[in-house]
């Protein structure tokens, strides 16, 4: 009788009469199997597929990130909106859809019955939306509508993003894949090489179901950031790196159904052709489903056995007791049979050796066989000797012939066998230790001799004496004596043998005693091995009823071409592309590194441009009339000081740039963003992650020509030391002369996600080295085109230091330098000195971040340091850009995102942060198109007007505002020369005596200030702030580990646990190594205002003491000295004896995550993490005390000249006085011309 057949979530299935039971029949046994074990999972999913079998729909799912418009797709292939679709999640649950009565079916988790199944609710297609958002509450849903591709064919799946946080999100995906047939994995344009989605792709590749990948939203991409080509090779590079086997590659897009590369329109075709096949492939899709469900109920059986297993196992001592014991009991064993079997292998070779020495004898030769012959003529009858008394004679012949037989006999006998016999024995019997006098007693008696007994034995009275007698005489001795002698020796050999038996009695007894206790402290053992047994059973008896799953047939899939483009535009040639499991289209190949198109008159000329023009006249109207002030109080020496400064302040307004610096994640958009910020196509822009390094793009100086760039390629020692890091990262040891080959053979699958730049950087390197080593250490200009392949080829920019790129545009010509920087996730962000003194020093920073991408660790980390640097300083020139803003559907989706994304910042020390939402894209496009509506649109003009006032205005002012101060302390000595001229000859002369008696005593006040220290309280400082600096490494230890050993790293399906949990300590190790540098670098600008507070102090109070003994002479001098900051080695935390020694933390993910598993591990590695922190801060400490002593030491001692060279010019001015007789007049009228030039 037939199995019950159910559909999913246990529904009875009505009985067809197309019921296809050769599907289904394989399925049922491992059915019951599963039912037995009690496994309910197993069962339903194997019940799943048994009504999948009987319903004979083809299922396609379809899976990708939850921006990847999986819902969107589903949508445009039903030909109408049956699925909620939004840049934010929809589907929290799996939705399957059917062509039929339009409805809706809700499974619910709750009132489940177990005779029902779970409670079902059925609503209309528009009432949907609220139950795909949420999840928690249903287990699956149903939708019926009229989709004319479906027929009664054919079943779609939308399942939850992979990226979901939700763990039930990804539960619900994985337990759907086992009823689809087909699996499409969607994915965004701009994000295909993210490491979940890399990931999730190798899963679906592994389970062998087939498998073709999207790439949605073609529709941004852009001809001027790469060809087409080229992106379509990264794609296929990154995930054959990754050993992705996938059936097809589409390239789709649903905003621009006419995009040249769109194959939107083969995707309901190849859905067709799949329908057609559909039996073939449902029969595929049952086998391989089964496969997988039979492995995973094998992993819960696992699951089941290992808190017993692991309790044997650590009774045993682990595997490696279990090989321990095994070895010992196999040596013991070995050791046994080898002292039973002792005897009688030493018998055989005995024996062996005795064969051929008795065979081999010459014991008969031609003289013993002549004495041989006398002795039988003597025997016989009527023998006789002489004539006379021939009797007694005769008798005497005889016994003489006899006697000289024997005797020659016996001497050969002993020369050819006895002699040997006696060594072998003696030998045998010394070998084990037996011999000894009583055996050579032995020897002596029991070896057989030669005697006339034995020769009267063996001769034939009846036998005619003649030389053939003879021979047969002689041989019947010799076979009589070797039989003796065989006799004789193996006697001897076998007492000495028994006598050895009974010595091994007493080593076997031994033996026996040790495999006793073996055998005592095996029982875990033997448990252990056991339950592996029976499990290996188990698993051999299910898999073998499990049906045929092997390669899919030839035919079954429909083959997928590549992108086909139309018609070719201007300049354009067809390029073939290798597709991925079909025949090549041709498609165009854009000519690499195309220079910027310069649209001078269609570019908008937004708010920036008027704004940096005032800004420039605002500073340079400053500098002139600072200059105007110098030239005209030039001739008077007493104001030489008052000269230099003022002509200093003008110089740096004059000539002085503005530095923009970029800082953000790769995938951000930082070099669209700077693009449009600059509104011109100048760096590259590539969907892509590269190896990036500083990019300053400025006007053109020094010579420089428009669009030229000088590439500073990093020295041999710097590439090395980058080589290194990066393989000590990634578990490789150290670099060795064949390096290239070692980075070869690393699978991206054992490298942890924040690893991922440096197994880019490294196979980056790889590639590149043969063609750019000779360029290191070496400055290479190039034009426009070799800049943008220096940037966007990795191979190239690898090896690059920094790039500054000369280019004329409205941006660059208003002073601005423009700095790219290292994405924080890149290979360069481990420089962390380099970006942190552009946070220090830039005039203002710009983070980008990508609208619909969470922050990572490593821009966590980076935005800490942020606000640590905007804490510090004095205003706030920071600004955060949202950008691809033109991704949301709603103003209310932009404002969710943007409270998301300040909620996040303020989570990272970034309090009250100035937020744009910006489209780079649409801004770009506006700009080169003249649409003011689209740029609009674009937010960059709110961004723009907010920027420029910033930089316009607060800066200009703080510019302007010194360049005011710097004329009033002019006009005030001005003002102090004039009050002196009007005292009179007399009161200037008494005056000018004082001033040279009080003079010494000023300097002496000033020396006083020279020599002051502030060692003492700079090295408390510096303890303090580190004391501060471990508690809160240690405080946020907890958090590190959460993040480097996180549950979407350490998963069943990334192979080889042990090296992805190695891989984990390392990343643990990089980021508390790159947060304590984060944390030495920000105590720079701690001690660093500590230093500047008290130097201001000691400055400030010596003027003050000097101007009262003075009687009130003017010494001021401006204080704003800016410090550098210390250059502090790179920490280097040292992997504690490679990770094994924690590996026993981990057990499986659910142990070590759901269980006690990391808890145990952190707690463990805490005090070693603790005091690796301990042991890198004093060599920190003595650099930062040396350092910043030093800095205080420089800056005392030119203060204190300043103010020794101010007070001279006091004395001198008033000497000058005396002897040159400038009036009054003249000094209040060159205040008066000071005045009137800073009013402009």
């Amino acid at each position: 009788m037939d199995a019950k057949l159910e559909e999913p979530g246990g529904r009875p299935v009505m009985s067809r009469i197309d019921y296809p039971k050769e599907m289904a029949k394989p399925l049922l046994p491992l059915r019951e199997v599963m039912e037995q074990t009690g496994d309910h999972t197993a069962v339903q999913a194997l019940t799943d597929l048994i009504s999948k079998a009987e319903m004979k729909h083809l299922t396609i799912a379809f899976c990708g990130h939850f921006s990847a418009g999986k819902s969107s797709l589903i949508n445009s292939l039903c030909g109408k909106r049956v699925l909620p679709s939004s840049p934010v999640p929809t589907s929290a649950n799996v939705v399957s859809i059917r062509n039929g009565e339009p409805k809706a079916i809700i499974h619910t988790t709750s009132n489940v019955s177990a005779d029902n199944g779970p409670e079902t609710l059925e609503v209309s297609p528009e009432e949907l939306e609220v139950y795909c958002k949420n999840g928690g509450a249903y287990s699956s849903i149903e939708v019926w509508d009229d989709i004319p591709l479906l027929k009664d064919d054919a079943v779609l799946l939308d399942t939850p993003g992979v990226d979901s946080t939700d763990r039930g999100h990804s539960l619900a995906t994985h337990s759907a894949l086992h009823l689809a047939d087909v699996v499409f994995y969607v994915m965004d344009y701009n994000h295909v090489q993210s490491e979940t989605n890399l990931s999730f792709a190798k899963s679906l590749s592994d389970w062998g179901k087939p498998l073709f990948l999207i790439v949605n939203q073609i529709d941004k991409y852009r001809e001027r950031e790469l060809s087409f080509d080229q992106y379509v090779e990264g794609v296929e590079a990154i995930f054959t790196a990754w050993e992705v086997r996938y059936d097809g590659l589409l390239f789709t897009s649903l905003r621009d159904k006419e995009h040249r590369y769109n194959q939107w329109a083969l995707l309901p075709e190849l859905i067709g052709q799949m329908m057609e096949e559909k039996e073939g492939l449902i029969k595929h899709s049952l086998a391989s489903s089964a496969s997988h469900i039979t492995e995973q109920h094998l992993a819960r059986q696992a699951e089941k056995r290992e808190e017993e297993e692991n309790s044997l196992l650590e009774e045993i001592g682990g595997k490696e007791g279990i090989e321990r014991l095994e070895r010992e009991l196999a040596l013991i064993d070995q050791q046994a049979a080898d002292l039973r079997s002792l005897p009688s292998r030493a018998r055989e070779k005995f024996r062996a050796e005795l064969e051929p020495l008795l065979s081999n004898a010459n014991l008969t030769p031609a003289d013993i066989r002549t004495s041989a012959a006398a002795y039988l003529e003597s025997r016989k009858p009527g023998f006789r000797v002489g004539l006379l008394f021939s009797g007694g004679k005769t008798e005497q012949e005889k016994q003489r012939r006899v006697s000289e037989l024997a005797r020659l006999l016996q001497d050969q006998t002993s020369g050819q066998v006895e002699v040997h016999i006696r060594t072998m024995l003696r030998q045998l019997g010394e070998s084990h230790q037996l011999w000894g006098t009583q055996w050579e007693q032995a020897l002596n008696m029991e070896l057989p001799a030669v005697d006339e007994a034995l020769l009267e034995m063996k001769r034939s009275a009846s036998a005619e004496v003649s030389p053939e007698y003879v021979l047969q005489y002689s041989k019947d001795l010799r076979g009589e004596i070797e039989t003796r002698y065989r006799r004789s020796a193996m006697m001897l050999a076998d007492r000495i043998l028994e006598a050895l038996g009974s010595q091994g009695e007493a080593a076997l007894q031994a033996l026996d005693a040790s495999r006793a206790a073996l055998l005592a402290q095996s029982a875990a053992a033997a448990r252990y091995t056991a339950l592996q047994r029976s499990a290996a059973a188990e698993a051999a008896g299910l898999r073998s009823l499990l049906p045929h799953a092997g390669p899919l047939p030839s035919g079954l899939l429909p083959e997928v071409q590549g992108p086909h483009v139309p018609a070719h535009g201007p300049g354009e040639a067809p390029g073939p592309h290798a597709g991925t499991s079909a025949s090549v289209a041709a498609q165009p190949q854009t000519p690499e590194a195309q220079p910027p198109q310069r649209i001078a008159a269609a570019v908008v000329p937004g708010p920036s441009a008027a704004a940096g023009a005032e800004r420039r006249r605002r500073l340079d109207a400053a500098a002139a009339r600072l200059e105007a002030a110098a030239a005209l109080v030039e001739p008077y020496p007493a104001m030489g000081s008052a000269v230099r400064d003022l002509r200093a302040r003008a110089a740096s307004l004059a000539g002085g740039t503005f530095t923009l610096a970029l800082f953000g994640a790769f995938s951000a958009g930082k070099s669209s963003f700077a693009n449009a910020l600059l509104g011109e196509d100048v760096l590259p822009v590539s969907p892509h992650p590269t190896t990036a390094a500083i990019n300053r793009i400025m006007a053109p100086a020094g010579g420089a020509e428009h669009g030229t760039a000088r590439v500073r390629m990093k020295t041999r020692d710097a590439f090395q030391e980058d080589l290194a890091y990066s393989f000590r990262l990634l578990g490789l040891g150290e670099p060795e002369t064949e390096w290239q080959k070692r980075v070869q053979s690393l699978s991206p699958q054992d490298v942890h996600p924040a690893g991922r730049p440096h197994y880019s950087f490294l196979q980056a390197a790889a590639a590149g080295w043969e063609e750019t080593a000779d360029q290191l250490g070496q400055d290479v200009l190039v034009d426009l085109n070799g800049y943008r392949n220096f940037v966007a080829n990795e191979k190239k920019s690898c090896f690059v230091d920094s790039i500054d790129l000369y280019y004329s545009c409205d941006v660059t010509e208003q002073g601005i330098v423009l700095v790219d920087t290292p994405g924080a996730d890149s290979v360069n962000a481990r420089h962390t000195g380099v970006t942190f003194n552009y946070m220090k020093n830039a005039d203002a920073l710009i983070f980008v971040t990508y609208y619909n991408h969470a922050f990572s660790q490593g821009d966590r980390q980076f935005l800490n340091q942020l606000g640590r640097v905007k804490d510090s300083s004095a205003m706030d020139q920071m600004f955060f850009v949202v950008n691809a803003s033109d991704l949301s559907s709603s103003e209310e989706e932009l404002e969710q995102v943007l409270d998301h994304v300040s909620t996040q910042l303020r989570s990272n020390g970034i309090r009250a942060p100035r937020l744009f939402p910006v489209s780079s894209l649409q801004a770009m496009e506006g700009k080169m198109s003249g649409d003011t509506n689209m740029l609009e649109q674009s937010g960059f003009i709110r961004f723009e007007e907010e920027f420029n006032r910033f930089a316009g205005k607060e800066l200009a002012d703080l510019a302007v505002g010194g360049a005011s101060e710097e004329m009033a302390r002019v006009i005030q000595r001005l003002k102090k020369r004039a009050e002196d001229a009007a005292q009179g000859e007399e009161s200037l002369q008494r005056r000018r005596d004082e001033l040279e008696t009080i003079q010494g005593q000023s300097r002496q006040r000033i020396q006083r200030l020279a020599d002051r220290s502030m060692k003492e309280e700079l090295s408390q400082e510096t303890a303090e702030l580190l004391f501060h600096v471990r508690q809160r490494l240690a405080y946020r230890l907890g958090l590190f580990m959460a993040e480097a050993f996180h549950p979407s790293v350490l998963r069943e399906d990334r192979g080889n646990l042990k090296t992805v949990f190695a891989a984990c300590g390392r990343e643990l190790l990089r980021m508390i190594a790159i947060e304590l540098e984060q944390e030495l670098l920000a105590t720079t600008l701690r001690l660093e205002q500590a230093g500047q507070t008290w130097l201001m102090k000691q400055v400030t109070e010596c003027i003050d003491e000097v101007r009262q003994l003075s009687g009130g002479v003017d010494v001021s001098l401006p204080l704003n000295q800016r410090w550098s900051t210390p250059v502090l080695e790179e920490v280097r935390l040292e992997e504690p004896s490679g990770w094994k020694s924690y590996w026993s933390y981990f057990r499986n993910p659910k142990q070590f995550f759901e269980g006690d598993g990391r808890q145990r591990l952190q707690e463990a590695l805490d005090p070693v993490l603790k005091q690796m922190i301990i042991e890198v801060l004093p060599a920190a400490q003595n650099k930062l005390i040396q350092f910043y002593d030093n800095q205080l030491e420089q800056s005392l001692l030119h203060q204190s000249r300043q103010l020794e060279e101010r007070l001279d010019e006091a004395v001198s001015g008033l000497h000058d006085m005396l002897t040159s007789g400038i009036p009054v007049g003249e000094w209040e009228s060159l205040a008066v011309q000071l005045e009137q030039i800073e009013r402009g």
